[in-house]
C-alpha cells in the first residue's frame, strides 16, 4: 500500500474553491491520490498533475484518467506551458528538518511552498490563478511577501478552523496587490 497522500480537511477546502473553476489548462502541483485532478477534468480541457513520489503517481494514474501525470520535483519537468489554474496542497507544518514530506514544511512551514510557487510563477498564464493550502501555524504572511516580489497578488479566498490551527487557501495572480 502507498504513503501518496489522502484527502483530509486540506483537500476538501481546497475543492470547495474549484467549484467555479474552468479554463483550457490546469497544473496540479503535489497530486496524491489523485482526489483534486480528477475534479479538475470536469473543469478543464487539459490536466497536468505532478507528485515527487512514484507510488503517488502511479496510484492515481490507476483512478484518474485524462491527466498527464508527470513524476519531478514540484513542475520543474513542465516547460513550455502555460496553465489557466495551478494547484497545490504542500506540505506547510512548520519543522526543524524535513522528515515526513508529506506534512513538513520547513522551519517557518512555507519553505517548500516558496519553492513551489516560485517555480510554478514561470508556468502561470497572464490571467491564471494559484490557489495554495496554507496554514495560520506556518508564516503564511511571509509567503504572501514572497509571492508579492514575483509580483503576484495574494488574497485568502477560504479558511475553515481544525482544532488548534486555521487552514486557508491562498490564491494568488498577476497583477496590482491589494
Amino acid at each position: 500500500m502507498s504513503d501518496y497522500y489522502k484527502p483530509s480537511d486540506d483537500t476538501f477546502l481546497l475543492a470547495e474553491c474549484l467549484q467555479n473553476a474552468s479554463g483550457s489548462s490546469a497544473l496540479e502541483i503535489g497530486a496524491g491520490s489523485g482526489y483534486i485532478c480528477e475534479l479538475l477534468t470536469k473543469r478543464f480541457k487539459t490536466v497536468v498533475a505532478t507528485d515527487i513520489d512514484l507510488d503517488s503517481i502511479r496510484h492515481a494514474k490507476e483512478h484518474v484518467k485524462d491527466v498527464t501525470f508527470v513524476c519531478c520535483d514540484s513542475s520543474s519537468a513542465i516547460t513550455n506551458m502555460k496553465f489557466d489554474l495551478i494547484v497545490m496542497n504542500p506540505p506547510y507544518l512548520p519543522s526543524e528538518e524535513i522528515k515526513d514530506v508529506a506534512v513538513d514544511g520547513g522551519k517557518d512551514g512555507i519553505e517548500i511552498s516558496t519553492k513551489m510557487t516560485t517555480n510554478a510563477a514561470r508556468l502561470l498564464h497572464k490571467d491564471g490563478k494559484i490557489m495554495i493550502v496554507v496554514s495560520s501555524l506556518s508564516n503564511y504572511r511571509l509567503l504572501m511577501e514572497r509571492l508579492h516580489d514575483l509580483g503576484l497578488k495574494t488574497d485568502i479566498i477560504n479558511k475553515r478552523k481544525l482544532g488548534f490551527e486555521e487552514i486557508m487557501i491562498l490564491q494568488a495572480s498577476f497583477g496590482q496587490r491589494t
